[in-house]
């Protein structure tokens, strides 16, 4: 993969440079490959959404969901460019349908608060969401994570609201449909839907 490769050179480049060990260049490396590829996924997302005319639609669901998505985790795919299509093609498309769906005020209301509803109870069964490499099991962990969804999640919504008062209810919306996305992705659903395995949660 051209990512790795380029990621490997550059390690290899720095930690000459820095006297590192093997151990820390192939974390030098991981990392890169990490930047790398989510740049490239970002830049080639934002450069279609302009294209589609969908630029600001798909930046705020983009904000959205990397909001939530750091936070409550999720399944992933195990190759990337599995990852990157996904990615791309979920952003593009709910960009699209974030500029096409059109609400009134009451009806953004429901469907906000439908979202929190249903989210709370992704919260409390399901985050956080790790896979088998990456997994949260320790109780106060986890339980402390679900807190700081649940205040996420509530100060959107009080967000969603002021929006909807100033009549921005497309960008309730947009918003919306990133954060059903980044929940959607903690369910046994979501998993399947990318071909990742949920790891079993045990606690200590």
């Amino acid at each position: 993969m051209l990512i790795k490769k380029l990621s490997d050179k550059i390690a290899g480049y720095l930690s000459s440079e820095l006297n590192y060990d093997i151990e820390k260049r192939e974390v030098l490396s991981y990392g890169l490959q990490i930047f790398l590829g989510c740049s490239i996924q970002i830049l080639i997302i934002l450069v279609l959404a302009y294209f589609f005319n969908i630029f600001e639609s798909t930046i705020i669901v983009i904000i959205s969901f990397v909001t939530f998505r750091r936070i409550i985790g999720g399944g992933h795919a195990h190759t990337y460019s599995k990852c990157s299509l996904i990615s791309i093609s979920m952003m593009i498309l709910l960009g699209a349908l974030g500029k096409i769906i059109n609400l009134g005020s009451t009806s953004s209301l429901i469907v906000v608060i439908l979202i929190y509803i249903l989210s709370i109870k992704a919260i409390i069964i399901w985050v956080p969401a790790g896979t088998e490499k990456k997994m949260i099991r320790s109780k106060d962990t986890r339980k402390k994570i679900k807190l700081q969804s649940i205040i996420l999640l509530t100060a959107w919504i009080f967000l969603c609201f002021y929006l909807n008062s100033l009549s921005l209810t497309e960008y309730v919306i947009q918003s919306s449909l990133g954060v059903i996305l980044a929940f959607f992705l903690v369910t046994p659903l979501g998993y399947k839907l990318i071909e990742s395995k949920r790891p079993k949660t045990t606690t200590t």
